[in-house]
């Protein structure tokens, strides 16, 4: 019973969001969350077939501090998620562009953001924008609690941010990322594994 519901719950959800919300395409079988922001005043957002976009902490193994926010506010700006993917009380700010593969997870308190917000060489900190630099995510990719994606970031196919890192840079496939900056710590063995108990 309680499936049918979060069905019919997440049916009526992508409904309302695809009447509401301009510039925004999303695929087939969502689960929105209620909670779920999705925010675009210029540009567009495009997710794909079965992404979760969780903001209910009921049930999830760890604190989830802010609900799961898209948002684009610039011209031609562009957040684009793949397939299969589960977002959980994440924020992805676009002014460019950041593309999120297919099977991507995203724990909680996750920030992506293509712009710093402020230029750097400033006399004067309250005025003045920086120039957006796009983020790429590839598939199968897993970021961690409280991480942080800085713009013009590139992240490989089957890599794992972990925890607490802050990521700026370019990094290959199957890359472990880790720290504060995060550097490459290990390239993992990836070979259409499933599962992994050890």
């Amino acid at each position: 019973m309680k499936h049918i519901v979060m069905s019919l719950y997440s049916k009526i959800n992508r409904l309302i969001l695809l009447i509401l919300k301009r510039n925004t395409t999303i695929g087939e079988k969502p689960i929105i969350d209620i909670k779920t922001k999705i925010r675009c005043k210029k540009g567009k957002i495009s997710i794909g077939n079965n992404v979760s976009l969780r903001s209910r902490k009921k049930g999830y193994h760890a604190g989830m501090p802010f609900s799961t926010t898209l948002f684009v506010d610039r011209e031609n700006a562009k957040i684009e998620i793949g397939d299969n993917c589960r977002i959980n009380g994440a924020y992805i700010h676009a002014q460019k562009q950041i593309t999120i593969g297919d099977n991507c997870v995203i724990a909680a308190g996750v920030n992506i953001i293509d712009s710093n917000g402020h230029v750097l060489h400033s006399n004067n900190r309250t005025v003045g924008r920086d120039e957006p630099k796009e983020i790429f995510i590839g598939n199968n990719v897993w970021i961690g609690l409280n991480c942080i994606i800085l713009k013009g970031t590139k992240i490989g196919n089957n890599s794992v941010v972990a925890a607490g890192s802050i990521v700026k840079g370019d990094f290959p496939e199957n890359s472990l990322i880790q720290g504060n900056p995060a550097v490459l710590v290990k390239t993992l063995d990836i070979q259409n594994k499933n599962s992994e108990y050890k």
